[in-house]
C-alpha cells in the first residue's frame, strides 16, 4: 500500500517538475526524510538537467531553511520542543556558548536530520544571517552531490551517453565524499580544541 502510494506521488512530482521542489521546501519540515527526494530530483535532472535540477534543490532547501526556522522560533515553539523531547535529539539546557560553533557540529555531525537541525537552531533563536551563512552552503553543496549521483545512475533524455553518466554519478560521490571529510576534520578540530 505505502509503495503504491510513493509510485503514484513519484510518478506525479517526475512528471511536474515544480512539485516534486515544492515537496522538498515543505515535506522535510513533517519529519520527512529529504534524500528520498533528492533522489527523485536526480532522476529529474536525468530527464531535464542535472544542474538546473541542483540550482531548484537548492532554492527549495534555502525555502525550507527559512520557513522551519521562523515556524521553529516563534509560532512552533512550543511544538518542536515537545517534539524534539520525544526523540534522541534533545535540546540543551542552556543555550550553548558559541551557538555558531554548535551549528557547525550539528550540521556536519552524520545522523542528525537537516530538520531537527532547523528547528533546533531556530528554537535557540542563532541570529538568522548566522544560520543561513552555516546552513546553506553545507546543505547545498550536499544536496548537489546527491542529485548528481542519481542523474548520473538513473540517467535519462539529458544524460545519455555512459561517459557522461559516469561523470555526473562519480562528481556527486565527490561532492558528497569531500563534505563528509570536511566535516570530520572540522569536527577533529574542534573536538580537539575542546
Amino acid at each position: 500500500m505505502l509503495k503504491y502510494r510513493w509510485n503514484i506521488f513519484e510518478n506525479f512530482v517526475l512528471s511536474n517538475g515544480f512539485w516534486l521542489f515544492c515537496a522538498i521546501a515543505v515535506l522535510p519540515a513533517f519529519i520527512l526524510p529529504v534524500s528520498p527526494l533528492l533522489i527523485l530530483a536526480g532522476k529529474w535532472g536525468g530527464e531535464h538537467s542535472p544542474w538546473v535540477s541542483c540550482l531548484y534543490s537548492v532554492l527549495a532547501l534555502a525555502i525550507n531553511l527559512g520557513w522551519t526556522y521562523w515556524f521553529a522560533r516563534k509560532p512552533g515553539k512550543s511544538l518542536i520542543t515537545w517534539v524534539l523531547s520525544k526523540t534522541k535529539h534533545k535540546l540543551p539546557d542552556e543555550q550553548p556558548k558559541n551557538l555558531f560553533q554548535w551549528a557547525l557540529i550539528l550540521r556536519l555531525a552524520p545522523g542528525v536530520p537537516f530538520i531537527f537541525t532547523n528547528y533546533i537552531l531556530g528554537v535557540l533563536k542563532m541570529p538568522f544571517r548566522s544560520y543561513v551563512f552555516l546552513s546553506l552552503p553545507i546543505l547545498s553543496i550536499t544536496s548537489c552531490g546527491y542529485v548528481l549521483i542519481f542523474a548520473g545512475v538513473f540517467g535519462g533524455e539529458k544524460v545519455e551517453q555512459s561517459a557522461q553518466r559516469w561523470a555526473y554519478a562519480l562528481g556527486g560521490v565527490g561532492l558528497v565524499i569531500a563534505m563528509t571529510l570536511l566535516g570530520r576534520l572540522i569536527l577533529g578540530r574542534l573536538n580537539r580544541a575542546n
